[in-house]
């Protein structure tokens, strides 16, 4: 026999003062950009003008800091999951933050360790791919680097001068 009881949670409409309180708390916690906030208060079913009245209020009292969110998640991204420029920005476009903050932080991020990064993903990716040809090596290489986020033009750099021959 099969159960039949449904086990999905009823998320019950929250007041904008509950909302508030939540909210800064868990900012106290942890960084929160205002996009990851709204769609929170969406899900508690929250109204429209109350959810901007929240994030303004969040944001006065700078619990919520959107520049200070990317540069977080830029640092982050770059140094410990090695992502890539256009892998961070698509990140953050669709975490909501604004093309001007996300081109400012991207600036945090020295060329030159980009390339040595990618470098060493790029080296130890070789090592692990198994290819039928160099042309097929370059191939997959080509797209594991531009799967991380890395520019296309750099990634054809670096495989073309880590794998010689065609």
């Amino acid at each position: 026999m099969q159960n039949t009881k449904n086990y999905t949670r009823t998320i019950k409409q929250v007041d904008r003062q509950k909302a508030l309180s939540r909210l800064q708390n868990l900012c106290a916690r942890s960084e929160k950009c205002s996009g990851d906030l709204k769609q929170k208060m969406i899900l508690w079913k929250m109204e429209t003008t109350d959810i901007s009245w929240v994030i303004s209020r969040l944001t006065s009292d700078k619990f919520v800091d959107d520049a200070r969110y990317a540069a977080m998640f830029v640092r982050d991204k770059s140094r410990i999951s090695k992502w890539g420029r256009v892998k961070i920005a698509t990140a953050l476009r669709a975490k909501g933050i604004s093309a001007d903050v996300i081109n400012e932080v991207l600036t945090q991020i020295d060329p030159s360790t980009d390339k040595a990064q990618l470098l060493e993903l790029i080296a130890r990716k070789a090592k692990q791919t198994k290819s039928k040809s160099v042309y097929d090596l370059k191939n997959k290489l080509i797209r594991f680097g531009v799967s991380h986020g890395f520019d296309m033009g750099l990634v054809i750099d670096v495989v073309n001068g880590m794998v010689k021959g065609d």
